[in-house]
């Protein structure tokens, strides 16, 4: 299953930025990382697609989109694991136009 990795030793490193000590990513959901957020005063932080992750769970376990959906909501999206915890974007679909 995934597993949350915090760095420790060597930084982590995303599209040429070198991310601090304690970010914390997502193995095996590589995939999912659509960039890296940030706040004034605070430590850049991995940020996925929440969409993205449901999705490389259904093709990688074989999971029907629920199943994939209900472990994501109770193993993924609900998780803190510190200051260096991934931001997860929930994309919003807006049919207006």
């Amino acid at each position: 299953m995934i597993a949350a990795h915090i760095t420790q030793g060597n930084p982590l490193s995303f599209d040429g930025e070198e991310l601090p000590q304690g970010t914390v990513s997502f193995d095996g959901l590589d995939k999912a990382i659509i960039g890296i957020g940030s706040q004034y005063s605070k430590e850049p932080k991995l940020v996925y697609s929440a969409t993205r992750i449901i999705d490389e769970l259904v093709d990688r376990e074989g999971w029907s989109f629920e199943e994939a959906q209900e472990y994501f909501d109770f193993n993924i999206g609900c998780l803190w694991a510190g200051e260096g915890t991934p931001i997860i974007v929930y994309e919003v679909f807006n049919n207006d136009g």
